[in-house]
C-alpha cells in the first residue's frame, strides 16, 4: 500500500472542477465554471499566464516558453525568470500568447480577466485553462494534474512525492495532540475580517487538527466582529497581513492589541498571538508548502516538534 493518504482522499473528493478523463494524448478537465478543456499530453509549448502556478509546473517536470510579467520574479522559479513576458499584473496579452505559438496556456479561474484571455485562446485553437488554486487541497489537484499532462503520477517523481508525503508526515504528527481552538485575523487596508477553513491559513490549520472559531461560512472571510471575538476566546490567534506587513501589524497593535479587554484573552495571556508570514499563508506556497505546514505546527503545538 502506498502513502500520500491525503492526496487519494482529497482527489476522492467530488467536485465540479477536476479531471473528467484521460487517455495516452490528453486529459480532458473541468473547469469551475463547467466547461470541459481538452488538455494535450507531454506539451512542448506551455505558456503561464498565472505566476502562482509557475513553481508546479516546474515541480511537475514542466518547462515554459512564455510566463506573465511581474514586480517581483520570486514567484517564478529560477529557470523562467528570462523568459519572454505575455503580459503585467493579473491581465495577460492574448496577441503575446499567440505570438509564442503555445500548445498550452495555464490561466486562473478565479479572474475574469483571465477567463476571458482563456476563451479567446480557445477560439483561436489553443488550449487554455483556468484553473482553482486557493489553498492546499487546490495545490494537490494541480499537482495531480500536471504530473499527469507529462505522463507520469505523484509518486513517480521524486521532488512531488516529497513535498506531499512530508506534509502528511507532519499532519499525522498532530493527531491526539488535542484540537487547539484558533481563530484567523486577516488584516488588510479596508479593515479586518476572520478567515474560514476555505482559506489557505484555515485550510492549514484544519488539516493540522485545529478548531477555527469560524466554523462555517459561505464566504472565505467574514466581517470581524470583536464582541464575538471575545466570546470565542481562541487559545491561538493566527494574524496575515495582506499590504504593507509592518504598517498592518501597527494597526492591529494599536487598534486591538492595545486595548485593555484584549489582554484578556487566552491567546494574549498565553503569548499565543503569531503573525504568519504571507509567503506561507496569504500566497499559495506551493512546493513549500511543507515549510507553511511546520510553522503552523510549531505554532500550535508549541515544544512538540514537526515532521521534517
Amino acid at each position: 500500500m502506498g502513502k500520500i493518504v491525503f492526496l487519494l482522499l482529497f482527489l476522492a473528493m467530488p467536485a465540479l472542477a477536476g479531471i473528467v478523463r484521460e487517455n495516452d494524448a490528453e486529459v480532458i478537465y473541468r473547469q469551475p465554471d463547467g466547461e470541459e478543456v481538452r488538455l494535450p499530453k507531454n506539451p512542448k509549448r506551455t505558456v503561464i499566464a498565472y505566476l502562482s502556478l509557475a513553481k508546479i509546473w516546474e515541480q511537475a517536470g514542466g518547462k515554459a516558453v512564455g510566463v506573465l510579467g511581474a514586480r517581483n520574479d520570486n514567484a517564478l522559479p529560477e529557470s523562467m525568470r528570462d523568459l519572454p513576458k505575455v503580459g503585467t499584473g493579473m491581465l495577460p496579452n492574448a496577441e503575446k500568447v499567440m505570438l509564442l505559438e503555445p500548445d498550452l496556456v495555464l490561466l486562473s479561474a478565479k479572474i475574469e480577466r483571465q477567463r476571458a484571455a482563456a476563451r479567446q485562446l480557445r477560439q483561436s485553437g489553443i488550449a487554455a485553462v483556468c484553473l482553482p488554486y486557493n489553498h492546499y487541497r487546490d495545490y494537490l489537484e494541480l499537482l495531480d494534474l500536471f504530473c499527469r499532462l507529462h505522463g507520469k503520477s505523484i509518486r513517480e517523481i521524486p521532488e512531488a512525492r516529497r513535498t506531499v508525503e512530508t506534509v502528511e508526515a507532519v499532519c499525522a504528527e498532530t493527531a491526539g495532540r488535542g484540537k487547539p481552538v484558533c481563530a484567523i485575523l486577516f488584516a488588510s487596508a479596508s479593515g479586518f475580517s476572520l478567515e474560514s477553513e476555505g482559506t489557505n491559513a484555515g485550510t492549514i490549520a484544519g488539516m493540522l487538527g485545529a478548531v477555527n472559531i469560524l466554523k462555517s461560512s459561505k464566504n472565505l472571510r467574514i466581517p470581524f466582529s470583536f464582541e464575538q471575538f471575545l466570546l470565542e476566546d481562541p487559545e491561538v490567534i493566527f494574524i496575515v497581513t495582506m499590504g504593507d506587513a509592518e504598517a498592518l501589524r501597527e494597526k492591529v497593535r494599536s487598534e486591538w492589541m492595545s486595548r485593555p479587554v484584549w489582554k484578556e484573552l487566552k491567546a494574549d495571556k498565553a503569548g499565543r498571538v503569531h503573525f504568519l508570514p504571507s509567503e506561507l499563508f496569504l500566497f499559495q506556497p506551493g512546493p513549500d508548502y511543507p515549510k507553511a505546514f511546520r510553522h503552523m505546527t510549531d505554532l500550535l503545538y508549541p515544544g512538540k516538534g514537526a515532521g521534517k
